[in-house]
């Protein structure tokens, strides 16, 4: 479903690491990662009748993503905490608000791809905007497919027949190897 504009986010007030600024004179620095290589985690984020909906399984999915990428100097979850209330109260939001939670590395000491280039804190961006859901309130309809990996060995003269066996759970040893 393609979104439109919603009039009443015309004059957003958005959050970048605490700092309150309307959405025309947000700005990040030319060296933070997220600019340099897109080198950050986000959330998406749901607010329902002045409440965040499953907002500590969010926050723990958000820490969790930054460490997988080594993203280090988090603001502490009360910071975050604190910073959402801030920028929902500049707002005037209590419903039907999506809010994108974003993490960058921070600022680089100059360009460049090194995550050593960063040597300041992660940058934290709040952008709540008014905002319809876009999924149906029926859920997602979601396939998923398997999918094998056969670790081959290289000494083998027939590593098709080997493939065939292990498909066709012939040889369990090989698939306690994998």
């Amino acid at each position: 479903m393609l979104q439109k504009f919603n009039p009443k986010n015309r004059d957003l007030i958005v959050n970048i690491n605490g700092h309150l600024v309307h959405r025309d004179k947000a700005g990040i620095s030319p060296f933070d990662s997220a600019v340099q290589g897109g080198d950050a985690v986000w959330e998406g984020l749901r607010l329902y009748n002045g409440r965040i909906f499953k907002l500590h399984e969010h926050l723990d999915r958000l820490e969790r993503s930054a460490h997988a990428l080594s993203i280090v100097d988090l603001p502490s979850r009360e910071k975050i905490i604190e910073e959402l209330k801030r920028t929902l109260a500049a707002n005037k939001m209590r419903d039907g608000v999506h809010i994108r939670l974003t993490l960058t590395r921070g600022v680089k000491i100059t360009s460049g791809m090194d995550p050593r280039l960063n040597q300041s804190r992660a940058t934290l961006i709040i952008l709540a905007e008014h905002k319809a859901p876009v999924y149906s309130k029926d859920g997602l309809k979601l396939i998923t497919i398997g999918a094998t990996t056969v670790a081959r060995d290289s000494r083998s003269t027939d590593s098709s027949r080997e493939f065939a066996q292990f498909h066709s759970g012939q040889d369990r040893s090989e698939q306690r190897r994998c």
